[in-house]
């Protein structure tokens, strides 16, 4: 469903349009190039291929300077001009200005760690909640679980089991075939409890049929996502058939669950600001110095870095600097703690961009129902207002205690012994495997044809002889921005 809403007939003095605070479904406007119609959805391909939204869109230099810079475009902003999106805690205000409709945006946190009520957690009523928040979103076809070693998707697995859904249900884990390879201990835990399980491969090169697959993706996709797994998700659709399927996936658990930072990065997080006065220096030198990381502010402690102002610019010559927008998030929250400063802006802005987007892409493009349980209102109004001594450890750095309490008195799930890796793909040595993907960076219509040869020449050449993490993931990033822009069948090539 569109709304709309012209300069002509707008008869409030100013209207609020609000995200959804669960994050399940973000609400998307469009404002017309010449500010005279709004158009808003919760559903982005029917708004991006509505007539009049289609035929005006533009690609946004300040989308594709987050993108480049940061790694996540932050709401309200996205990859298109005058295309927003309303997450956890966005609000927009529209009001009528001469013959123009104007919108201006502000955000309130709903999940800060002082709101919570104190409440004694109930097992049983928190895996009932779950049951349900899967049942009553559930389509006719097959039933898949995203299933990891993580405690929130076993979360989810056990509530099904005892909602009776063990046979209607198949659990299914990445294989990588290497030390990170969660596959196998995961079987046993659906074998266990009676629930199918099958393993997805990724390829070791990619052929014609991959590259068709991707291509295809590509095209189909509303909007990018700089998360490098999102790559894995095509080749899933080669190995199932994901059409009217129902696809149930764990994020969107941590932004109330209370969001636990590393040890090192909640100490980093303090000394860090000692250097913010070195950071104009550190955006005008190469991608890679020593300053970066240790110039991030506090707002870019959650994970974001990216290529420097100076790379961005000479590769995209329309590129805006990013670091004002995040100061001033830093400066927003100056005197918040930091563990709601991670729950918040990595929630509502990297999980959102990230973990969450890339998995609605997927279920968008294969035509999947999606099913997020964690974002399930009463399960949030549940879990929020517990006690904060049953859901994190702050002195030791420790999250998710109810839910490791219930794995290990149901499933006898150690989550500190079993462990949980970071998502076992990494897409660099696979992407590199064919001239292809090179082919797609150097081609974009976007790029600076003789500055962006210089730059990929860099960067694969730190991400080679010096196996560089920094080099590898942005050589990654790269290409994912390249493909959508070259490939995407609603983008308009310059």
């Amino acid at each position: 469903m569109i709304q709309f809403w012209d300069s002509i007939n707008f008869k409030e003095s100013e209207l609020e349009l609000k995200g959804d605070d669960t994050g399940e479904k973000p609400l998307y406007l469009y404002l017309t190039k010449d500010r005279k119609k709004l158009f808003s959805s919760t559903e982005i391909q029917k708004l991006l291929d509505f007539k009049e939204v289609r035929e005006d869109l533009k690609i946004s230099p300040l989308g594709i300077s987050f993108f480049l810079q940061s790694g996540v475009i932050p709401p309200p902003f996205t990859i298109y001009e005058n295309l927003f999106v309303l997450n956890i805690g966005d609000r927009a205000i529209v009001k009528k200005q001469g013959e123009n409709i104007e919108i201006s945006f502000y955000h309130l946190f709903p999940y800060k760690n002082s709101l919570r009520k104190g409440r004694i957690p109930n097992e049983k009523i928190l895996l009932d909640l779950l049951f349900s928040a899967v049942k009553k979103r559930l389509k006719d076809g097959e039933i898949y679980l995203f299933q990891s070693l993580g405690k929130d998707s076993n979360t989810i697995l056990l509530a099904l089991v005892e909602g009776g859904f063990a046979e209607n249900l198949t659990c299914l884990t990445l294989s990588t075939g290497d030390r990170k390879d969660e596959s196998e201990v995961a079987k046993k835990i659906a074998t266990k409890l009676g629930v199918r399980h099958q393993k997805l491969f990724i390829p070791k090169v990619l052929t014609v049929e991959h590259w068709q697959e991707l291509e295809f993706y590509f095209r189909k996709i509303s909007l990018p996502c700089a998360d490098g797994v999102s790559l894995a998700y095509p080749f899933y659709a080669l190995q199932i058939d994901f059409k009217k399927s129902n696809i149930i996936d764990g994020s969107g658990v941590d932004i109330y669950f209370g969001h636990v930072p590393r040890p090192i990065e909640y100490k980093r997080q303090k000394i860090y600001p000692f250097f913010y006065f070195l950071r104009p220096l550190a955006e005008w030198l190469s991608t890679g110095n020593f300053l970066q990381k240790l110039c991030r502010t506090r707002a870019e402690m959650i994970g974001l870095i990216g290529f420097t102002y100076s790379d961005t610019q000479k590769i995209y010559p329309e590129a805006i600097p990013v670091y004002s927008y995040w100061k001033n998030e830093e400066l927003k929250r100056k005197n918040w703690d930091y563990f709601d400063i991670k729950a918040d802006l990595w929630g509502t802005k990297a999980e959102y961009d990230l973990v969450i987007k890339k998995v609605r892409n997927f279920a968008e493009v294969y035509n999947a129902n999606l099913i997020l349980p964690w974002t399930d209102k009463e399960v949030i109004n549940y879990v929020f207002h517990i006690d904060e001594k049953y859901l994190f450890d702050r002195k030791n750095f420790k999250n998710k205690l109810i839910l490791r309490k219930i794995l290990k008195e149901k499933l006898d799930l150690d989550a500190d012994q079993l462990g949980k890796y970071s998502y076992g793909f990494d897409p660099y040595p696979l992407i590199k495997t064919s001239n292809k993907t090179k082919e797609i960076i150097l081609e974009c219509p976007y790029w600076a044809k003789r500055h962006i040869s210089k730059l990929l020449k860099k960067i694969e050449i730190f991400a080679e002889e010096g196996k560089n993490k920094l080099f590898r993931n942005l050589y990654v990033r790269l290409f994912l921005l390249s493909a959508f822009l070259t490939l995407n069948e609603r983008v308009p090539k310059n």
